[in-house]
C-alpha cells in the first residue's frame, strides 16, 4: 500500500470512528463515581494515548516540536494530578474541568505546530475545524468531546497531505497518534478506572 493510500484511507476511517464515538455514550466504568468521573477518565485516556505515540515519534524523528510537546505533557500532568485528587475528593470537580480544558488547549497548540510544519492549506484547516465544531455540539458538557474534537481536527488535516510530499511523514505521525488514542479508549471502555494506565507522559529532555 502506498503512503498516500495509507494516509487517506486511515484518515477517512478515523473520521468515521471519531464521529461514531462522539454520537454514542461511552460505556460506564464499574467503579466510576459519576458520569463526570467516567468522562474525565476517558478524556485522559485519549490524550495519554495520543501523547505517548507522539512522544515516541518526535524522539525517533528528531522533530523540532519538543518545546510545544513538553508544554502539552506538562498540561497533561496537571490534568492527571487534578483528576487523581478528584478521585479521593469528589468535591474538586471544577479543578478537573479547568485542567482538562487547558489540556485541550495545549493539544490544539501542538496540532497547530504540526499543521505549520505540514504546510497544509488554510482551507483544509477551516474545513476540519468546522467538522470538529459539529462534533462538539453533540456533547457540549462532556469533557471527552473536547479531546475528540482536537483529534478529529488533527486526523482530518493530516489526511489532506499527499503521500508524495516531504511532509507526509508528519501526517502519518499525527494519524498514528490518533489511532493510538482511539485504541486506548476502546481498550478501556467499560473497564474499571485504573489510574496506572494514564500516568503522566514524561517530557522530552
Amino acid at each position: 500500500m502506498s503512503k498516500t493510500k495509507f494516509v487517506l484511507g486511515t484518515g477517512l476511517g478515523l473520521a468515521l470512528i471519531l464521529s461514531t464515538t462522539a454520537c454514542n455514550t461511552q460505556p460506564n466504568h464499574p467503579n466510576q463515581i459519576s458520569a463526570f468521573d467516567g468522562a474525565s477518565y476517558d478524556s485522559l485516556t485519549l490524550a495519554h494515548g495520543a501523547l505517548t505515540s507522539l512522544r515516541a515519534s518526535i524522539v525517533a524523528n528528531s522533530l523540532s516540536c519538543v518545546p510545544i510537546f513538553n508544554e502539552a505533557a506538562d498540561a497533561y500532568s496537571t490534568a492527571y494530578n487534578a483528576y487523581a485528587l478528584y478521585r479521593t475528593n469528589p468535591n474538586s470537580e471544577a479543578s478537573v474541568s479547568v485542567a482538562v480544558s487547558n489540556l485541550a488547549v495545549s493539544i490544539v497548540a501542538l496540532e497547530n505546530d504540526f499543521q505549520s510544519s505540514m504546510h497544509v492549506s488554510p482551507q483544509a484547516v477551516l474545513q476540519a475545524q468546522r467538522k470538529a465544531a459539529r462534533l462538539r455540539m453533540l456533547h457540549p458538557h462532556i469533557s471527552i468531546s473536547s479531546i475528540l474534537s482536537e483529534l478529529e481536527i488533527a486526523a482530518s488535516i493530516a489526511e489532506t497531505v499527499p503521500g508524495t510530499q516531504p511532509y507526509s511523514t508528519l501526517a502519518a505521525i499525527v494519524i498514528e497518534a490518533t489511532q493510538e488514542a482511539l485504541a486506548a479508549s476502546t481498550s478501556e471502555a467499560g473497564q474499571p478506572i485504573d489510574l496506572s494506565t494514564i500516568t503522566p507522559v514524561p517530557p522530552i529532555q
